[in-house]
């Protein structure tokens, strides 16, 4: 996979990185159709071809399998072109999500068969007050660690949970592992190799009536040795404040700079360079936080 194309299934938009995604492949729009059908996944090449110059978009569930296919055919990580899709055009009615908000599903596609079946708190139940991120990278043991602290209020009765979403970008490495919890329990948990998701319940001491707090502190174990060149967080609702704090361990990274990226498509936008401290720490603070995307990139 070229530099562009890994890019572009960074940033998107959809139809650029599917167009640049096909033209690397070297495969017609005919025979692309005829590898999807050997797959039984029947679409037309006017439907990939509406797809690559942005004249439709895959929404229907057919639609999407097709595109999940699609991936595959063209050698692509899976759910990189799904999760450029965002959530589903309107159409008249209300998503069921509130205003100003994005779709887990859409955020974290990865984790959504891991979500069927849990029953979780429907968005907008709960609001974020804060996110703490502590990410830990040790390059003389491989270790990659991430600790993070939530800090949630209730927004309707009886509120008795909250489920998180993890994703590795890289296929070739497996998901990541849940190794501590505090200040809740932990209820299901479910991991795919081959998604490389993780996805976890947290029960609270007792349901929460609506205006109530709760804390929630976890670790998760990134996969060891893999390549890190950035990080990110995805918000699905605005959150009053977010923190990251990362440590690196053995050789520096050189340059550190934050990103930010509106909503779930589009360009990386610079906000600021990050300073790394001689013990080996960096940290961004970032207040009223709509939903999107902030993150960390460095280089050698």
């Amino acid at each position: 996979m070229n530099r562009e194309l890994r890019q572009l299934l960074r940033t998107g938009p959809f139809e650029v990185a599917l167009d640049a995604a096909i033209e690397a492949s070297g495969l017609t729009l005919e025979r692309l159709r005829s590898r999807l059908a050997e797959g039984g996944v029947t679409i037309s090449r006017t439907a990939i071809s509406y797809w690559r110059t942005g004249r439709s978009r895959p929404e229907r569930a057919e639609s999407l399998a097709a595109l999940s296919r699609l991936e595959q055919v063209l050698g692509l990580p899976a759910a990189s072109l799904v999760a450029l899709l965002g959530g589903r055009r309107p159409r008249g009615g209300t998503s069921g999500r509130s205003p100003g908000t994005l779709s887990r599903r859409a955020l974290w596609p990865s984790c959504g068969s891991l979500l069927a079946g849990l029953g979780t708190v429907p968005d907008g139940e709960l609001e974020f007050l804060g996110i703490s991120d502590s990410l830990s990278i040790d390059e003389n043991t491989g270790e990659r660690r991430q600790r993070t602290r939530l800090v949630l209020r209730a927004a309707a009765e009886r509120v008795d949970r909250h489920v998180v979403c993890h994703e590795v970008d890289d296929p070739a490495y497996p998901a990541p592992e849940l190794v501590g919890v505090a200040h809740a329990r932990v209820g299901r948990v479910r991991g795919d190799a081959t998604n490389r998701a993780l996805v976890a319940e947290f029960l609270f001491d007792r349901p929460l009536g609506r205006g109530e707090h709760t804390v929630i502190e976890y670790e998760v174990r990134l996969p060891t040795r893999q390549p890190l060149d950035h990080y990110y967080r995805r918000f699905p609702r605005p959150v009053g404040l977010y923190t990251a704090t990362l440590r690196f361990s053995g050789p520096p990274p050189g340059r550190l700079r934050r990103y930010d990226r509106p909503g779930l498509r589009g360009p990386e936008k610079y906000i600021e360079d990050l300073w790394l401290g001689v013990a080996g720490t960096t940290s961004l603070v970032a207040s009223t936080v709509r939903p999107g995307t902030i993150g960390v990139r460095w280089e050698s």
